[in-house]
């Protein structure tokens, strides 16, 4: 699957936390930042790079409880009436997902909280334009305060964030856990040869666990819903 990320944050070499998504990005996926004063031929080669994905997401973090401003525009160019007149048939189908970062705690997103309004009510032009181009909008990644995780926190963020481009709809535990025993895998050569014996101990067991879980699984009756 063809996999895309358009980055609309407007200073994003000063930013930490979008620094530390771009990092995550597995190398398989395309991570394009979107310039404050991109121009047409961006436009151009933004819109082959759509019709070259099968899903995209798009960055950015959260100002006054919408996206960048060069961000919203961007994505008006992009599909301009013209471009989705001539594409829009092929198009149809694109998984759309957002990734936002945001400096304040997640509790304030929600009826009767501080900003009193929840981020899937903010996000609802996104999945409005979904259902108008007959894409699927995928369920959003957010990281909220990036500056006050602890290094343990940023780790988990991490690997969440590289099974949540590949798999956003989060999936079983299951799978899930099958997901990050093969990165594990993929990725043993940046591991010290101690760490890699650890590794291979602790895969083995959680194998075995899960070959388990799915035995007893197996012999569970199903249950039937009226």
């Amino acid at each position: 699957m063809t996999v895309s990320i358009f980055c609309g944050h407007p200073e994003l070499e000063n930013s930490s936390s979008h620094q530390f998504l771009r990092a995550a990005c597995p190398k398989e996926i395309k991570f394009i930042p979107v310039p404050t004063n991109y121009n047409d031929d961006f436009i151009q080669e933004s819109q082959e790079t759509l019709l070259e994905s099968e899903r995209i997401y798009l960055q950015f973090p959260l100002y006054w409880y919408q996206a960048p401003g060069h961000m919203v525009q961007w994505l008006q160019d992009l599909l301009s009436d013209d471009f989705l007149d001539q594409n829009g048939k092929h198009l149809a189908g694109i998984s759309l997902g957002l990734i936002v970062t945001v400096g304040s705690p997640l509790s304030y997103y929600q009826a009767g909280g501080k900003n009193n309004v929840s981020l899937s009510t903010l996000f609802s032009p996104y999945q409005t334009l979904c259902q108008t181009l007959k894409w699927e909008f995928l369920p959003a990644f957010i990281l909220s305060q990036y500056h006050y995780l602890s290094e343990e926190a940023q780790a988990k963020k991490y690997v969440a964030f590289q099974y949540y481009l590949l798999n956003p709809k989060r999936g079983s535990f299951n799978q899930r856990s099958r997901w990050l025993i093969d990165h594990l895998r993929s990725r043993q050569e940046d591991f010290s040869p101690e760490l890699i014996s650890k590794i291979d101990l602790l895969i083995d067991a959680w194998e075995g666990r899960l070959d388990e879980l799915e035995m007893l699984e197996a012999t569970l009756p199903k249950t039937t819903r009226h």
